[in-house]
Parts: structure tokens; sequence; C-alpha cells
């Protein structure tokens, strides 16, 4: 017996019931279904069987055909003689049809219509009666035979040539390889693979050919699952050559700088000049596919272009006969920002020039804030919002000298643009100007806050002041009150004011205290008292 390390006899029972309970088979019957797995095309029909064993009667039975758990994912039920249609999955409405193969017999099946790659995988054919239940899974393998390949040639610097293989249409993922003209298998520079929203693949491979002789060189998509392939063959004549040196397309020298939200336009020209408008002209980022924009035949190929870029694009073709072309990019935003590249095609040949555009953004004014610490010192804080590239920060004293920051915070929001919180610790004793300085590298602009600490004294004390302002009036407003209070007099209404003597031990002083008898209680309330010297009296 050959022990495992990990593996007790406790897990193996473990493991062993847990196989029985996923088996899903009841001891009345079971299920089998296709011993290998299903090969179905893409676009073309694939039929689904299962069997019960002992062959017995399903036609009282519930028949159900699903992907990962019976009640999701569900392709087709069966049950009491009829489809039940409110259980299927959206997905696979008006592409399923139930198949009553052999029902006396326990054969089913079901036949699928247009397969598409999200199909490919496994699946579970499931047969209940009361409370016995059994089922089966089965594979099945999408494949897609895709375009042949298109083989673009490019020139490079110091005599290269680039030669660029394009294919599209391809499930699975394929394979790609070049091949010279003795069958030798040629060293591919780059690939690219990407998946188009119907999960369709499209594929590019580069080749460098360094001093290329008049020969020619083939490119070849396999499809592993079909164990099918195509190919293509591009010569490389030395009239080629020639015309790759001949025509050359210009675009800006300088990068293009623009603020995010702007507009923007790239434009690019042949030289010499040349109509363009039985051209292919396609700019793009990266790679080919997909593109920023693509224009051949004379109309835009609205399939190719990146999502991205869809209603934010426009080419402007009013110099097309003269080979000038302008790319129109509304709104700009972060993801606009890097390289592009604009391809001219004549006669299977392409002749690009790249260009960079910068999107920048010049943030909000900073705000300086300051919290008092306990150890007498303050901590200033500088923030600011809305930056693009990532902006430098910098405090400066009075004399225009850099002041090293304690601390500092880049985030960068959802739409790419920076926040900036900037950090500073001050001595509360010493009397400081500060700026707060936050600048764009790329606009060579910035926005500045300033800080002055005999600036906050005063307004400290200023507040300190209003605040026992406010607390004396409060005090003599409540001495009034108790006072006003503690007056009974009545009085005629229509009586002149008169003088009332109080009386405190030794000390008689008479002071006038003009009132008004209120409505009712005898009350009066004082507009004017004057009292002095008063310690226990009594009125």
């Amino acid at each position: 017996m050959v022990d495992f390390p990990g593996y007790s006899l406790s897990g193996a029972v473990a493991s062993f019931f847990f196989i029985l309970l996923t088996m899903k088979q009841s001891v009345d019957f079971r299920v089998i279904g296709p011993a290998h797995p299903i090969l179905a095309r893409v676009g073309e029909d694939a039929q689904l069987t299962c069997q019960l064993l002992p062959k017995r009667t399903a036609v009282h039975m519930e028949v159900r055909w699903y992907r990962w758990e019976p009640s999701a994912d569900v392709l087709f039920v069966y049950r009491d003689g009829a489809e039940v249609t409110e259980m299927q999955t959206e997905d696979y409405r008006g592409r399923v049809q139930w198949v009553e193969d052999d029902l006396a017999e326990g054969t089913v099946a079901l036949k699928m219509y247009n397969i598409r790659p999200s199909d490919d995988g496994q699946y579970w054919c499931s047969f209940q009666e009361g409370n016995s239940r059994g089922e089966t899974s089965l594979l099945i393998k999408v494949a897609g035979l895709g375009s042949a390949p298109h083989i673009h040639m490019e020139g490079s610097e110091e005599g290269e040539i680039q030669l660029v293989c394009t294919a599209e249409g391809w499930f699975p993922e394929p394979q790609v390889y070049w091949e010279d003209i003795r069958g030798q298998k040629l060293l591919t520079f780059s690939e690219y693979h990407i998946q188009d929203e119907d999960g369709l693949f499209y594929v590019e491979a580069t080749l460098m050919v360094r001093n290329a002789p008049a020969e020619a060189v083939s490119c070849f998509i396999h499809n592993p699952i079909l164990n099918e392939e195509k190919g293509s063959v591009i010569s490389i004549p030395e009239k080629l050559q020639n015309e790759l040196a001949s025509l050359k397309v210009i675009g800006p020298s300088q990068p293009l700088l623009v603020r995010v939200g702007e507009d923007i336009q790239l434009t690019c020209y042949l030289s010499p000049k040349a109509n363009a408008q039985s051209m292919e002209v396609r700019w793009v980022r990266s790679h080919r596919y997909p593109a920023v924009y693509v224009y051949m035949d004379g109309d835009h190929v609205s399939k190719e272009q990146m999502a991205e870029y869809k209603g934010r694009t426009a080419l402007v073709t009013d110099a097309l006969s003269e080979g000038r072309l302008t790319l129109h990019i509304r709104n700009t935003s972060i993801s606009d920002d890097g390289q592009y590249r604009c391809l001219f095609e004549k006669d299977g040949v392409y002749q690009e020039s790249s260009l960079d555009l910068k999107v920048v953004g010049l943030g909000s004014s900073p705000q300086i804030t300051m919290e008092e610490l306990k150890d007498g010192e303050m901590q200033l804080m500088c923030s600011s919002e809305g930056w693009f590239p990532q902006p430098r920060v910098q405090w400066r004293d009075m004399e225009g000298m850099t002041v090293p920051s304690f601390s500092e915070v880049l985030t960068q929001g959802s739409h790419g643009l920076f926040h900036v919180e900037t950090f500073l610790l001050v001595p509360n004793s010493s009397v400081v100007n500060l700026t707060c300085s936050i600048s764009n590298p790329l606009l060579g602009e910035e926005k500045m806050a300033t800080f002055s600490s005999s600036d906050f004294r005063k307004t400290s004390s200023w507040k300190i002041l209003f605040i026992f302002g406010l607390l004396l009036l409060a005090t003599v407003g409540l001495i009034k009150r108790k006072s006003c209070r503690n007056v009974n007099v009545t009085l005629d209404p229509n009586a002149a004011p008169r003088e009332l003597n109080i009386s405190e031990g030794k000390k008689n002083e008479t002071h006038r205290l003009s009132c008004n008898q209120t409505s009712h209680r005898n009350v009066s309330v004082c507009s004017m008292l004057r009292v002095r010297g008063l310690t226990s009296g009594r009125w």
C-alpha cells in the first residue's frame, strides 16, 4: 500500500461518499451519452443525444437539458408530453428544438442551431421519474475556420521590410507561423490575438525581413481542433521595395497637446502628393484591429472600430485627392493619451507615420487648510484635483525657496485624473508666509495658494473677541431678565415715570426707573435701569 502525503483513511472515506453523492444517478436506471465530444462548427447546427439504460419508455418522465445547474442555464425541459418554455434561458430561445428520436425506447435528442463560440463546453442531460433521477454529461467542442490570412507589407528603416499577417473569425485561439519558399519556419517578430464581441479571434503576426531577396514568404493560420489551416503567400519583388522607398507618409513632427474634454485633429499626408481616394487608410493605436478609424472603398468601416471611439470620430476628406487626411476626435479623455499610427495602403503595401498625443488636465486651484497639533505645531494641508499627467507639487517660503513637504498623497480617480494632497509641519511660534504651488509639467502652467500664520492669528484673535462679546452680552441680558422679574409695582399707565428709592444697608441712592405696565399681572417691563453699588439689597 502506498501512502500519499496529507492523505488519510478518513479523507478517503469522505472522498468516497462525496463521489457517491455527486454521481447523480438513480438506482432504478442510468443515463449514457456520446462517448466522445461533439464537434460543432461556428454557424452550423449540432445534435445532442442521450439514452436510458436499461431501455425503457421516457414518455411520462421529465427530461431536462442544462449547462451548469438544473435550475439555471436551461436549454430545454420536457414534462408531461410537452415543452416547458418558461424555464428556458433567453440565450437558447428559438435556437433549440426537441427531437423525439425514440422516446418509447428512452432515447432523446436536442438540436441546437447556429452554433456560437459561447456554446463551447459541458452540458447535462437529466431524466426524472418520481424520486428516481439520473443524468449524464456531454461535451461540445466549437470550432471556427476563419478568413484566409492577408499579408501586408511595410517599409522600415535600414532597408528592413515588415510583413504583417492578419486574419479574423477563428475559434478557438489559432496558431500562426511563417515559412520561407523552402518550407523552413521563420521566427515571428511579434504576435497579437484578440476576441471580438462574438467570441471569435483576430490574429496579427509580424515578420521582419532584412536584405530580402526576390522570393516568396508564406503565413499560415492553423485551427488545433479541426486540424485545418489556411495560408497566404507574398513575394517581395524589387519593384515593391522601390515603391516602399518612393512612397512616404508624413505626420506631425512634435507631440500634440490637448486638454481634457476638448477636441483634437490628427493629420497625416502622402509625400509626394497622391490621390488616396481608392486607398485604405487606417488610424490605429498598438495594433491594426480594433482600430481608431478605418477608411476603405470610400467609406468608414465601423465594425473594425474600437468601442471607445465610436461616435467620437470623424474623417475630414476635403484634401483626400492630394493624399491628406485629418482625423477629428471629440471630447478627449485620459484614455486617448498615447501614440497613434496613420497607415496608407497601396497595392498591398502599407506605409505609415506615427505621432504622440499628449492629453493634459489643469486641475483646480489649491486649497490650504490648517490643523493645530498637540505639541504646538501646525499641520498645513494643500489639496487640489483634476490634474493630468501627475503634477509637480511644491511648498515655497517668502523668498521663493523650496520647503520640503512632510508627506504627499497622489490618487487617480475613475476618469484617470489626479487628486493631490501635500502636508507640511510648521512650528506654532514662527511667523511664516508659505505658498503651495501645483503645476502641469507639459503645459508649464501652475496654480498657487498662499498661507500666512499672522493672518491666522489675527483671525483667531478676532474670533476669540467675538465669542467673548457674545458671552458678555448673554451675561448682561441674564442680569436684566432677573432684575425685571423682581420688580412688582402697580403703575398707572397714564402716569409719568417716577423715582423709586432703593435701600441697601446704609446707602440710599435714588434712580430713575422708566417702566411700562404690561397688560396683566401688574408686571412692568423696564426699558432702562441704572444700578450702582448693589450687593444684597431688596426692592
